[in-house]
């Protein structure tokens, strides 16, 4: 009895440091498991990363390889998702859908970018979102992608965020109700096409009409989604170094063929081209782009004369203008025959003027027996813009006065010359075989006679047209809009009649950067996407073109190849200097 109270208080003592122990091992072992689940999730997600990246590599890959292939109508477009009916197909699966409703949602599609199906930690298939405007949306629609085109998808409360989204869906839970969508128990079924809602949450769910709206995050109970953005700035260099290559390829040797043989005029040819002059600089998204003889810095400089003649609604078009080429003569004169122009029958005088829209004529009437005759037209602005010449579109004849049942006879003519003029107009230039025989035809004491003009003799040139097949994919993405155009004033409408051409070292531009540097007849400027994220388009050329190719000098500055930045300045720069001509 003696030592029962001392034994029992000891007994109590080890029970309690027991209990101790039991609880600090309990606490090591939970904060243990926690890390351990901790680095696991940290695991999952840096691998989820890993295969995140190396999508969106591939896809930006793909695009630009798309971009650059001659005859690729929708340079930059990004391809749709799986087609909802490969979900299944073991051998058709990851191939995009031929056409697909924007903004749109599916898994990613991994074999026609031709890579290897990429899994997420869970082993689960990627998932791809696609903005507006940048896929197209049937078998042979056309895009219009450039650098002003915005990314159409909010992400995370930020508008025009990213042009798509890739994501790792992660392993199937039960998801909590997030936002506008239900709880629900996703389900990964074996059989297509798929309801996304068992794969993406909140608002990325969004079935089975998906907005333009997404999120990267959301509540643990009810999101797992991991997501990563591909930007316009992203993007954008790949496509925009594509487009630099078509260009050169594709619109430089149009562009120099323009005015480049002697049917514009005695001393123009390939050797010596002509280039038109510029559209003075201004917001490209509303400019009439037509062309006029001002220079800066001593040099025309500005945007090209991108303007439209035909086939154009000037009403919704601010490029299109029907009277920017303005036609004029005096009227018809004698070159041949024994007969003679009638100057004296006011019924019928000898003038020049719009018989329609499209047919200027030049009529009056002749003495019997025949005349043979000339006629000068004056085209203005023809070297303001890109034209092209048709001499198939003049037609000449003549008539009795009276008609009496007498058929409309036709004479033979043709155009002698098209002759540029130093300020920018064409001297177009017909001459006619001898008129009908009136004696000889049955006819009274004299006749009429007509030389008629359609409008398309001096028309647009092909690099206008957007259904071209080579070049239509520039004029309809509007890369027209993001060129920098400037050339020697010795290659322009100025220098004619003498001999065109600038002298190295002299007169020509300078570009930075290339070797030679001084000897540059005519080149362009790409202008990159907005490095100051200023609203284009806009008359700011800063805002287009870096340093000094936004200073207004004939000193242009090519980006170097080994970096994109000024390494003067040590700013971003991301223009793309294109030679049209140099000596």
């Amino acid at each position: 009895m003696k030592y029962g109270r001392p034994r029992r208080a000891r007994g109590a003592t080890l029970l309690a440091m027991l209990a101790i122990i039991v609880l600090a091992g309990s606490w090591f072992l939970v904060r243990q498991l926690n890390a351990e689940s901790g680095s696991a999730a940290a695991i999952r997600n840096a691998r989820n990363a890993e295969v995140l990246n190396r999508a969106k590599q591939a896809l930006i890959g793909y695009v630009a390889a798309q971009a650059a292939n001659a005859g690729e109508d929708n340079p930059g477009a990004l391809p749709c998702p799986e087609a909802p009916g490969y979900f299944d197909n073991a051998s058709q699966e990851g191939q995009t859908a031929s056409g697909c409703t924007l903004p749109k949602v599916g898994r990613f599609p991994w074999r026609t970018l031709g890579i290897e199906k990429l899994v997420d930690s869970a082993g689960e298939p990627l998932w791809y979102v696609v903005s507006p405007g940048w896929a197209a949306t049937s078998s042979g629609f056309k895009t219009t992608i450039n650098s002003n085109t915005p990314g159409q998808l909010t992400v995370d409360g930020t508008a025009n965020a990213a042009v798509a989204l890739i994501i790792a869906p992660g392993p199937a839970f039960s998801v909590a109700a997030c936002g506008a969508n239900a709880a629900i128990s996703q389900a990964r079924s074996a059989t297509g096409p798929p309801d996304w809602r068992n794969y993406l949450e909140c608002e990325n769910a969004t079935y089975p009409t998906p907005d333009s709206t997404f999120v990267t995050t959301g509540p643990a109970d009810a999101f797992n989604d991991q997501v990563v953005r591909i930007t316009v700035a992203d993007i954008m260099p790949a496509i925009e170094a594509a487009v630099a290559k078509r260009i050169e390829r594709d619109i430089v040797p149009a562009l120099k063929s323009v005015y480049a043989s002697t049917q514009w005029g005695t001393g123009i040819s390939a050797t010596n081209p002509l280039f038109p002059y510029p559209a003075p600089f201004g917001d490209p998204g509303s400019s009439n782009f037509q062309g006029a003889a001002v220079t800066i810095a001593g040099a025309p400089q500005g945007l090209l004369p991108f303007n439209q003649t035909q086939g154009c609604v000037p009403a919704s078009d601010p490029r299109c203008t029907t009277t920017f080429l303005a036609w004029s003569s005096a009227g018809a004169v004698q070159s041949g025959g024994t007969g003679s122009i009638r100057a004296t029958e006011p019924s019928f005088p000898n003038i020049c003027a719009w018989e329609s829209a499209e047919i200027f004529a030049c009529s009056g009437a002749y003495n019997a027996p025949s005349v043979s005759l000339t006629v000068t037209v004056t085209v203005t602005n023809v070297a303001m813009g890109i034209r092209a010449q048709d001499l198939s579109k003049v037609t000449c004849t003549a008539v009795d006065d009276v008609g009496n049942g007498l058929p409309t006879q036709t004479v033979a003519c043709s155009v002698t010359g098209v002759t540029l003029q130093s300020n920018g107009s064409a001297i177009v230039t017909v001459a006619t075989g001898a008129t009908p025989d009136i004696d000889a035809s049955g006819w009274g004491t004299w006749a009429l006679f007509k030389i008629s003009f359609d409008r398309s003799l001096i028309g647009d040139h092909a690099l206008l047209d957007s259904t071209a097949t080579t070049t239509g994919w520039f004029v309809r993405n509007e890369w027209y809009r993001l060129l920098y155009y400037a050339m020697a004033p010795a290659n322009t409408a100025a220098q004619l009649p003498g001999t065109l051409g600038c002298a190295t070292g002299t007169n020509c531009l300078t570009v930075t950067n290339l070797t030679p540097s001084d000897n540059k007849r005519s080149l362009l400027v790409l202008a990159g996407r907005s490095l100051t994220n200023a609203p284009r388009p806009n008359g700011t050329l800063s805002d287009f073109m870096e340093f000094g190719n936004a200073d207004g000098n004939t000193v242009f500055e090519k980006q170097p190849i080994s970096t994109v930045f000024n390494s003067a300045a040590n700013s971003p720069f991301n223009d793309r200097v294109i030679v049209l001509d140099s000596n």
